[in-house]
């Protein structure tokens, strides 16, 4: 895995409750799922993948209610926090449908990523910026910055 995202929130949203809606999710798009938890660390790991392809996306809940605390802390983005972390390649066409559903499922969650082409600043992506992207690169809609910040909360 080259790169990963992050789904934010305002609030703390139940981990439980994440991951079922993160396999409903998955299933509806036909991706195969397998998943794990890390008592150590207090994190649900899901795996989601197709068999025809050689893509895959880890997703990583934490479970920690204090976990939003220590991410504002850490990225300076006030007000939110992470719930959900994505490794996955630049080349992966699960990503953008997976963010798609997942956002029509929970609107209030933004995509932060913090891997920008020049490696300075973040970019924050909403339900409507990845409802007006068509395609499947990743890269296309995460390496460049959303035109439209105004309705991000």
């Amino acid at each position: 895995m080259a790169n990963t995202i992050h789904l934010i929130s305002q609030e703390y949203l139940n981990s439980n409750e994440l991951s079922v809606t993160i396999e409903k999710v998955a299933q509806k798009l036909g991706y195969n799922i397998g998943k794990s938890y890390s008592q150590e660390y207090d994190i649900i790991e899901i795996n989601l993948f197709k068999e025809d392809f050689g893509d895959n996306l880890r997703v990583s809940i934490s479970c920690k209610s204090d976990y939003n605390d220590t991410f504002n802390n850490l990225y300076n983005i006030d007000g939110y926090g992470i719930m959900v972390s994505i490794d996955y390649d630049y080349q992966d066409i699960l990503l953008i449908p997976f963010l798609q559903q997942i956002l029509i499922e929970i609107p209030e969650l933004l995509v932060y990523n913090e891997e920008t082409p020049k490696g300075i600043g973040n970019f924050v992506f909403n339900i409507s910026h990845l409802e007006n992207f068509s395609g499947t690169d990743s890269y296309a809609l995460l390496g460049n910055p959303p035109q439209d910040l105004s309705n991000l909360a």
